[in-house]
């Protein structure tokens, strides 16, 4: 993935990040009439994030991490992003896989919870990286 690859998913992430700020105070009825966007938002930001340090990583020569969880962990090791950081994500990570793969039932109140977190924690992913 070239530079310009990272800057343009870059801006895809900034994009999503923006949508998902007019959930940032819904009340959880209404989260519940569009919970479904609001996932999607959410999976799109963990994708998007962990192709850009999938691609970090390679660039510095280490293997391929095994999930999304374990590559924003080993940002935080590399330094990619602050070790904090890459324990919050790592924690959206396994929030997205509960939300696509269905392993357990979806705990929507969690999910209504995590909309202000998930802000805080991709936009800090964005300033880190740019």
């Amino acid at each position: 993935m070239s530079p310009e690859i990272v800057k343009k998913k870059l801006v895809s992430l900034t994009t999503y990040l923006n949508d998902l700020l007019q959930f940032k105070k819904i009340p959880f009825d209404e989260f519940m009439q569009k919970h479904y966007e609001i996932e999607r938002i959410l999976e799109l930001l963990v994708m998007t994030a962990s192709d850009i340090v999938f691609h970090l990583i390679s660039a510095k020569g280490e293997p391929a991490p095994a999930s999304y969880k374990a590559a924003f962990l080993r940002a935080g090791e590399l330094g990619i992003i602050t070790k904090k950081l890459s324990r919050d994500l790592a924690l959206g990570a396994g929030l997205r896989n509960i939300l696509v793969h269905e392993y357990e039932a979806i705990d929507y109140n969690i999910v209504h919870k995590s909309i202000p977190v998930a802000i805080r924690d991709f936009t800090a992913f964005i300033k880190e990286l740019s």
